[in-house]
């Protein structure tokens, strides 16, 4: 748990997705009734420690309630996410950015700034546009309330960026200049 907790806060600070894959709802591949108190305890803390997308296995593919299964982990989700405080969340990535000085990227403390202008202004949504999804994974690195809407004209990228927490890959048509 512990080793868990560290490599989703250092992979949070480089911006990249958090996946998370183990048996994490294991006690409904049997069982309809619900999952145990724990279980559900442990996908709400590391949703608030971090994690980007959960990765239901045996309980989907040879689990006796997959349905179940799955409206459960969603519902687990939605509950630590009302609570999740973005604003500490943004306050401990910007602390972090500028604790690496000269060593953070452009992108990052570009994203720090707008995440703040954001905060500052009730902007509601962040649209970005990507030609590698870099931009909208430090957005997202950021943990702002806001949808981040990432565009892209590849759709390699689109799919990276819709892994990402808070982010929306949008493919949008290649545009020639002449």
């Amino acid at each position: 748990m512990i080793a868990q907790k560290w490599m989703i806060n250092r992979a949070n600070q480089d911006a990249k997705p958090v996946f998370i894959q183990s048996q994490v709802l294991e006690s409904m591949m049997e069982n309809n009734i619900a999952s145990t108190r724990l279980e559900t305890q442990e996908i709400s803390s590391t949703t608030l420690e971090g994690a980007d997308v959960f990765v239901l296995s045996h309980e989907t593919s040879i689990g006796k309630y997959p349905l179940e299964a799955t409206i459960l982990l969603a519902k687990s989700i939605a509950e630590a996410e009302n609570i999740f405080d973005h604003e500490q969340a943004f306050q401990e990535a910007r602390n972090h950015s500028i604790g690496e000085g000269s060593k953070a990227s452009t992108s990052d403390m570009l994203c720090t700034t707008a995440t703040q202008i954001a905060l500052d202004n009730n902007v509601d949504l962040f649209i970005c546009l990507t030609t590698t999804g870099k931009i909208a994974r430090f957005l997202a690195k950021q943990r702002p309330m806001q949808t981040i809407l990432a565009c892209s004209t590849q759709s390699n990228v689109v799919r990276q960026v819709n892994s990402s927490r808070g982010v929306i890959g949008y493919k949008v048509p290649a545009h020639n200049s002449k």
